[in-house]
């Protein structure tokens, strides 16, 4: 058997057991000028824009601190760059770092 029928197997396995969607990920699955931040809950990606301003500049967004309950987290950071993400975009972003933490 070679290997790449063993991969096969794998990620069909893989996708018996933990569904389609998180599988199909592809290393940059947004259309051209977004990138994957974070994924959704549906375990599709969460593509934002991108901006050449953030190409030079870093945008930072901002970490849950220690203590923070959820609900002031989401507000700080959502209100933190919802100029630079909107409010849909910046929600997603903001709840996948907050269940990184």
């Amino acid at each position: 058997m070679k290997i790449e029928d063993l991969r096969k197997i794998r990620v069909e396995l893989m996708k018996a057991k933990f569904g389609q969607s998180k599988l199909d990920i592809e290393p940059n699955p947004c259309y051209s000028g977004y990138e994957p931040i974070g994924l959704k809950d549906d375990g599709s990606p969460n593509c934002v824009p991108i901006k050449e301003e953030q190409s030079k500049q870093k945008f930072v967004i901002p970490s849950p601190d220690s203590g923070e309950d959820e609900q002031t987290y989401i507000s700080r950071c959502i209100s933190s760059i919802i100029d630079e993400y909107g409010q849909e975009q910046a929600s997603g972003i903001c709840y996948s770092q907050w269940e990184k933490k």
